[in-house]
């Protein structure tokens, strides 16, 4: 009756038992919090010092697992799961002992004989023949493959009778435990089953452990409510808490899977499986402290509790403690928590990615108003200037595709629209080829006009503005911004450019001519739009992350890094006030310029207009 390799590496290991266990508890309990406390129905106490010890045995496998002790009147029961009634239409008298007790569908049981450990279960059976059973033994032996695992039988005497003919081996162990029969022996027949059975204590029982999927695939939002311990009569107002739960993603060395409805993850670092969710305590701990603060079904103050619950898992009582004997405060600007105020502001930092400079900045102002013991406002203005700076990015946009056309339409003659420009008429003000311009200008008084040889190529680099230098060195056009760029250090500083001859002389007589030199739209663009940030680590040493790839690294990318926009700089005059009155709209606790003395008095408004 030994089957040890027909069951190895089909069950998934579940803490620190060893191997003998490791390949049959999957079968025989799931994974739960530790901290309910174990439920304990007295009886009596015959032996009292032998049912002390095999109740100790038990209630350390308890604090691994979940389950509910029961001290019968000889020896204590580990009750796994109470099971359900059988809800079926026919074969329900299968179900019945003695016409009065039911049997219980998906029932688990471990009792102690000695030092050894079994294991009693039952399941629907198959084609509605009634329950099937199945019986594991467990001796307490130095050989991990020292167990007996009996088959699933619909006959109870039959697998009972095998049972016993492998444990009256035994002849110098009390054999006394077995006279009841196998339905007292594993308390099927006791009050606290049957009572469970009735009020179906096994469905929070299973639920406060593992995170059930019915179809498969993904659990839904009622089961990820269930796994919470949300209360639909009370907790209605905190639903967000378990949808963000839902949505939010798992780390990345995480890996979901779901087996027979049961949901797990695989650690890919140490190879560990669990069945507790990565982000369970986070959002359980959430819950919790949403029902002593009961903030109200608003955004605003969704957000704000979301905010001041992060920094107060920061600043601790203890962390303070620590900063008050000397200690630095810790970081707040780090990637985690930028990536946390992205969920809590709802945006999508990889499509708007200069929207992380609004977050950090928004991390330092109330970071400042947690150590102060203040409450945490202003979420609105945030989002504003949130607007404010997309507003910016959208004028830069605009910029580039004008100075796109205007570079096109400067590039072909105005005369023909297909040969390139090579000459402009200071009176005409218009461009043209050189055929175009000889037959306009052959008669009349258009003979006297001044004209100006031009070269119209596009920089090498950008490839949008019109050339204003030929490095002789590097033998490529570039536009202002980008000669500038590529020449500020190493050898290339010393390269010779020469000027060519475009719209320097022109743009004092031509409106277009300016824009289409180059007004470092790109370049502004190219930098706001960069996944590139730069971070400091523990040791206040710089690091880079890129938010697109989660790649991390110490050393500069050659890709620009993403810094906020200039003051005043936009395309017009609104998106300079925008940066400049955005930016200023809250004091940087940070910055040496905007700090207070000690004498001056502080604002009675968190941010003033």
């Amino acid at each position: 009756s030994r089957r040890l390799e027909a069951h190895r590496g089909r069950h998934l290991a579940l803490g620190p038992f060893p191997p003998k266990r490791r390949l049959v508890l999957r079968r025989i309990a799931a994974m739960a919090d530790d901290e309910r406390q174990p439920e304990v129905f007295g009886g009596g106490h015959p032996d009292q010092e032998r049912i002390v010890g095999q109740t100790e045995g038990l209630q350390d496998f308890r604090r691994r697992q979940e389950g509910h002790l029961i001290i019968a009147d000889d020896r204590p029961l580990l009750v796994m799961n109470f099971g359900t009634k059988f809800d079926g239409q026919s074969n329900t008298a299968k179900y019945k002992i003695e016409g009065k007790y039911d049997i219980p569908v998906g029932y688990k049981v471990i009792i102690k004989w000695d030092d050894d450990e079994i294991v009693f279960m039952t399941r629907k059976g198959s084609q509605g023949f009634g329950p099937e059973f199945q019986i594991v033994y467990l001796p307490k032996s130095p050989v991990p493959e020292d167990f007996t695992m009996f088959e699933w039988n619909p006959n109870i005497a039959e697998i009972w009778d095998q049972f016993l003919k492998v444990v009256e081996g035994h002849e110098d162990r009390d054999l006394r435990i077995f006279n009841q029969g196998p339905w007292r022996t594993f308390g099927v027949t006791r009050d606290e089953v049957q009572i469970a059975l009735k009020q179906g204590t096994d469905n929070k029982t299973i639920i406060d452990g593992i995170l059930y999927c019915a179809d498969g695939q993904t659990p839904n939002l009622q089961e990820h409510m269930r796994y919470l311990g949300f209360d639909p009569s009370t907790d209605e107002n905190y639903l967000w808490i378990c949808e963000a739960f839902r949505s939010e993603p798992k780390p990345p060395n995480f890996f979901q899977y779901v087996s027979e409805g049961r949901v797990y993850w695989v650690d890919a670092t140490t190879n560990e499986p669990t069945w507790k969710h990565p982000n369970y305590e986070k959002y359980r701990e959430m819950l919790q402290a949403a029902r002593l603060q009961k903030p109200v079904a608003h955004w605003k103050a969704i957000m704000a509790f979301r905010i001041e619950y992060l920094l107060s898992s920061i600043f601790t009582f203890e962390v303070m403690q620590d900063v008050q004997n000397g200690a630095e405060y810790p970081l707040v600007e780090t990637v985690e928590n930028v990536l946390e105020m992205e969920r809590i502001f709802g945006i999508d930092i990889k499509n708007e990615p200069y929207l992380v400079h609004v977050l950090k900045r928004a991390l330092r102002h109330y970071a400042n108003a947690v150590k102060e013991k203040r409450r945490v406002t202003d979420v609105g203005d945030f989002r504003d200037l949130m607007q404010r700076y997309r507003d910016i990015v959208g004028q830069f946009e605009q910029m580039r595709e004008e100075e796109t056309k205007r570079v096109q339409k400067m590039k072909v003659c105005i005369q023909c629209d297909e040969q390139d420009a090579v000459l402009f008429c200071d009176q005409c003000k218009d461009f043209f080829c050189q055929m175009c311009f000889d037959r306009l200008h052959s008669k009349g008084r258009r003979q006297n006009h001044r004209r100006t040889w031009v070269e119209m190529g596009h920089c090498s680099e950008c490839q949008e503005s019109i050339a204003l230098f030929h490095c002789v060195q590097c033998a490529d056009l570039y536009c202002r911004d980008c000669y500038q760029e590529w020449h500020v250090r190493g050898g290339r500083r010393n390269h010779i450019p020469i000027v060519l001859r475009s719209f320097n002389s022109q743009t004092h007589i031509l409106a277009d001519a300016t824009p289409a030199m180059g007004t470092g739209a790109s370049k502004t663009l190219a930098q706001a739009r960069s996944p590139w940030f730069a971070f400091h680590d523990e040791n206040n040493v710089r690091l880079y992350y890129n938010f697109h790839t989660q790649e991390s690294r110490r050393d500069m990318p050659l890709a620009p890094i993403n810094e906020p926009i200039e003051e005043n700089r936009g395309g017009g005059l609104a998106a300079g006030w925008s940066a400049t009155y955005g930016s200023n709209m809250f004091p940087d606790p940070l910055d040496p310029s905007t700090q207070r003395s000690a004498k001056t008095k502080a604002p009675t408004l968190e941010t003033a207009f």
